[in-house]
Parts: structure tokens; sequence; C-alpha cells
């Protein structure tokens, strides 16, 4: 009988930890790119994953004294691809490799809506997310770098959002797995999460251009529990 209250001792505490309402705070490295539809294959450029950084600040709701919450807040997050092209040459009879490359950047605000499921094993939590979100890109940039030897900045231009080819709003999903782990009234954070967007970003109907973005990233934080 005593192993039974016990037990139940354990699940409820358990329960009530998860139960909690908190606030997360978070930052990490995000890594984008885009897909492209339109254009012949043979024209398209190749592209690579674009660095940036994303910043979050979420509201924890639990979902009655179950293991699902609700959480929401704002996000930023850089998003973007990398087009460079590369000429082999010799100098001095020496093999060197010359490129120019071209990094496109976009800056958004997000507003997560995620279901949570959190399993606890004392006082470690582990979670998966998932939920629709709903963006709008601030401003957005081109710059492009010369490789050779060393890499050189060339130019800096900012992008005219409010062009027709652009959408700033953006329409998405994400999802995502982690884990928690308490430290007195709050818990240290870490999580991966993966980003889809659904509409077009970039929508050039003249040279028959649509871009979507998706990634991934990785935040480390804490959350603070009331």
């Amino acid at each position: 009988m005593k192993k039974i209250v016990l037990t139940w001792g354990i699940l409820l505490s358990c329960l009530s930890l998860i139960a909690q309402p908190g606030l997360e705070l978070s930052i990490g490295p995000s890594f984008s790119n885009v897909t492209i539809k339109g254009l012949s294959e043979s024209v398209r450029p190749d592209r690579t994953l674009h660095g940036g950084l994303q910043i979050q600040a979420l509201w924890h709701q639990p979902i009655s004294a179950g293991p699902f919450s609700f959480s929401t807040g704002l996000a930023f997050k850089e998003k973007g691809f990398h087009v460079s092209e590369h000429l082999s040459m010799d100098v001095l009879n020496v093999p060197m490799r010359v490129g120019v490359e071209a990094i496109t950047t976009f800056r958004y605000v997000e507003v997560p809506f995620n279901i949570k499921y959190t399993a606890s094993t004392g006082p470690i939590a582990a979670y998966v997310f998932a939920g629709p979100t709903a963006g709008y890109a601030v401003n957005g940039d081109i710059r492009t770098r010369a490789n050779f030897l060393i890499d050189i900045n060339l130019t800096k231009t900012k992008l005219n959002l409010n062009q027709n080819i652009y959408n700033r709003f953006e329409i998405g999903a994400n999802a995502g797995v982690g884990a928690e782990f308490n430290i007195g009234q709050g818990a240290l954070i870490a999580q991966f999460n993966y980003a889809q967007g659904f509409n077009r970003v970039v929508d050039n109907t003249v040279v028959d251009l649509r871009m979507k973005n998706y990634g991934f990233g990785m935040n480390l934080g804490y959350k603070m529990m009331f």
C-alpha cells in the first residue's frame, strides 16, 4: 500500500511540474534554404544553406493537468540562401579556385501556435511539439562576396520587399523535439526544430520564378515557471 501511495505521489508531482505554465526565452542558430519552381532545371542556380539566427519568447500554457500544453509568442528568424559561381584557374602554376557568392537574407518576425506533449522522468522532461506559424518579413538584403584565398565582402544591397515579386507574409508549419532540465523554479531547454513555408515568398511572373522557405534550427534557453 505504501508503494502504491508513493508511486501515485511521484506521478502527481511529475504532472504538476508538467502542468506549470512558463515563459521560454531561447536563442540559437538557424539553417535555411529555398525550393525553386518555375525555372528550367538547367538554369536553376545551385543553392546552399544559409546560416542565421533565431530568437524566441514563448508562453507555455497547460491544457488541464495532463502532458499537453499550448505555446505561442514571438520569434525572430533569419532565413535565406546562398548562390555561388566558381572558376578554376592557374596562378604561377598553382591551381586556384576563384568565385563570387551572393547571400540573400530575409528577417522574419513569426508567431507560432504549437501543441506540445511532454513526458517527464524526474528532473528531466522530453517533449515534442508541432503547429502552424504566421510570419512577416521585416527586411532583407543581398550581400556579394568574392572568394580568392580569403573572403572579400563586395557589396550589400537592401531589398525593397514592397515590390510585387515579394510576399512579406508567410504561412508555414514547424515541428521539433527537445528536453527540459529542471533547475530550481525553472528549467534549461535544448531543442531541435524543422520549419516549412507553405506559400511563395518570391513570385516573379516575368521569369517564372517561385520560391518557398524551409530549414531547421537549434535553440538553447531557459524556461521560467509560474
